[in-house]
């Protein structure tokens, strides 16, 4: 195919030949910007298209991680499109696993994003925190202490979101949910249905981690008594899980 008949933003749209353009980019600079360019498309999914093959270039072009951040900050604050959203924490995601030094500083602003955006924002920086937890748990460091304050906020979301910033902790490696354990255990109790479901399935997952712990939460577990539906149906799981995990060891 000629270099005139290529017309990059089509095949973006299309989501067609995107390893054509990988290997397009990585050989030629002139497409390498028509890519970068491409984050800016008012189509979601050229810009989320275009940062997939970005993404995959990181290995061999180092000097794209720094301006690459910045492009993605503002980009997680625009993006409408979930599909989009969950690109950019991806990405963000292979950074902190990759290049982490590069996110140190960035880990505060996205967490001041969360604390003071509107609806749509505190989800995207939800989307971001949650994927950097489970890629590099490290990196949150920082905020361990405002993760904690969210656990006791009056608003039902932010304990939710607090929940599975935990458990993506916790994917990594138990000891950086360790802070945290008391007080889930203390939201077993929560008035809220969802988010004592929430907490109770938080409760389940870590416990699947961890054999000492998994042994506190069966027994939580076992004393619970609630008339909802949806917290029986979590207990009544969690425990089968939770039994068949002690089995296999």
């Amino acid at each position: 195919m000629e270099d005139e008949e290529i017309n990059i933003r089509e095949l973006l749209a299309n989501g067609e030949d995107l390893d054509k353009i990988l290997i397009l980019a990585e050989s030629n600079e002139k497409y390498l910007n028509e890519l970068i360019g491409s984050l800016d498309d008012d189509l979601w999914i050229v810009a989320k298209n275009a940062l997939s093959v970005i993404s995959e270039l990181l290995e061999k072009r180092e000097d794209l991680y720094s301006p690459l951040i910045t492009k993605l900050m503002g980009m997680i604050r625009k993006s409408e499109a979930t599909l989009l959203t969950q690109e950019i924490a991806k990405t963000f995601g292979k950074i902190a696993k990759n290049n982490p030094h590069l996110l140190r500083k960035v880990i505060p602003l996205l967490f001041a994003n969360y604390n003071i955006g509107n609806w749509k924002i505190k989800i995207n920086m939800a989307y971001v925190i949650e994927e950097i937890a489970r890629n590099n748990p490290s990196l949150l460091m920082t905020i361990m202490s405002d993760i904690k304050e969210m656990l006791l906020s009056s608003d039902p979301n932010d304990k939710l979101v607090a929940l599975n910033f935990i458990v993506a902790l916790g994917e990594h490696n138990f000891g950086y949910v360790s802070p945290y354990l008391p007080k889930l255990l203390m939201m077993a109790q929560e008035k809220n249905e969802v988010v004592k479901a929430s907490a109770l399935e938080a409760l389940i997952s870590l416990a699947e981690k961890n054999v000492k712990f998994r042994k506190i939460v069966l027994a939580k577990l076992e004393e619970l008594d609630d008339p909802s539906p949806l917290v029986q149906r979590i207990i009544q799981n969690g425990m089968s899980k939770l039994i068949m995990k002690e089995q296999e060891e």
